[in-house]
């Protein structure tokens, strides 16, 4: 389960860009602590998840080998199915993607551009800073329909396409989220449909139906989020930022604390490594910096 207790990491920041980090934060999660049983449980009762092609007749466009529990590319390597009992302790912070049906969840994952974005991400996250970090050979996903995803404190989402998530889905996520738990999402490609975006109007109508009674609010560039590790007064982005189309992020919040951080201007692809305008790699810094920004702020609210 989400675990908010008072069980405290003390977490640092060595500096990538010259920027003095702050230091001596406390996270308040307790990771997969208690959680190990509900991925058993669900094993001893009917084996693996199907994956999501099979349970809502959505084309999987990546391979997926049932026998490992694996997805697959010829030239991209594997994408692991994670599961709490991989982390049997519940100390170490696993960066997890969620595969949802109706789109293209794994993006940048497989698609090699420079780097596999999540691991790169995930060695960096490990390098600068002393949060326990799990790093794996491959990247990692958790499907929605998990029993074990009230395990992950911290869930990351992207892509281009679509999302259709049934009426039980919708009501997980809230759960979700009541219980503590924190998405980043990111649109892949803020240019598509004339500036709008492809993943964007999915994200937004995604946002309705978990938060009827909620909106997505502009983030100031004073939010701690932008703070928690490395100071960012200014917003340079991912890889694409867009004057008034991707030049800032939007939260749905509860009171003052951030539960879903969505960031258009794509942290992920300059996590991979394509070209970033109009800045180039002092924006992808910043990408970097922001990503872990965000991972702390997630485990420390």
């Amino acid at each position: 389960m989400l675990n908010n207790s008072s069980t405290c990491k003390s977490i640092e920041k060595k500096s990538i860009s010259g920027v003095e980090p702050k230091s001596d934060l406390l996270s308040r999660r307790s990771f997969l602590k208690g959680s190990v049983g509900l991925a058993a449980s669900a094993v001893a009762a009917g084996g693996l998840i199907l994956p999501a092609h099979a349970q809502y007749g959505f084309r999987e466009y990546i391979p997926y080998d049932a026998t490992r529990d694996i997805h697959y590319g010829t030239r991209y390597g594997e994408i692991e199915h994670h599961y709490p009992e991989m982390n049997p302790t519940g100390e170490k912070f696993t960066f997890v993607r969620l595969k949802y049906p109706g789109g293209d969840w794994y993006t940048n994952i497989v698609n090699y551009y420079r780097w596999p974005s999540d691991h790169k991400f995930t060695e960096e996250l490990l390098e600068n800073t002393t949060i326990d970090v799990d790093l794996r050979e491959n990247p990692q996903y958790v499907d929605i329909d998990d029993e074990g995803l009230f395990a992950y404190p911290f869930l990351y989402m992207t892509g281009h396409r679509g999302i259709r998530l049934s009426t039980e889905q919708v009501r997980k996520l809230r759960d979700y989220f009541e219980r503590g738990g924190f998405l980043h999402v990111e649109d892949c490609d803020a240019r598509l449909n004339g500036g709008r975006g492809g993943l964007r109007p999915h994200i937004y109508e995604m946002l309705r139906k978990v938060f009827p009674e909620k909106k997505l609010e502009p983030l100031e560039m004073s939010h701690p989020i932008y703070h928690t590790l490395y100071g960012h007064d200014e917003y340079l982005g991912g890889d694409k930022r867009i004057p008034g189309i991707s030049d800032h992020d939007e939260a749905i919040m509860d009171g003052d604390r951030v539960m879903v951080y969505f960031c258009p201007s794509d942290l992920n692809c300059a996590w991979e490594g394509r070209p970033c305008s109009p800045g180039g790699e002092e924006q992808r810094v910043w990408a970097f910096e922001q990503g872990m920004n965000v991972v702390a702020y997630a485990l420390t609210r």
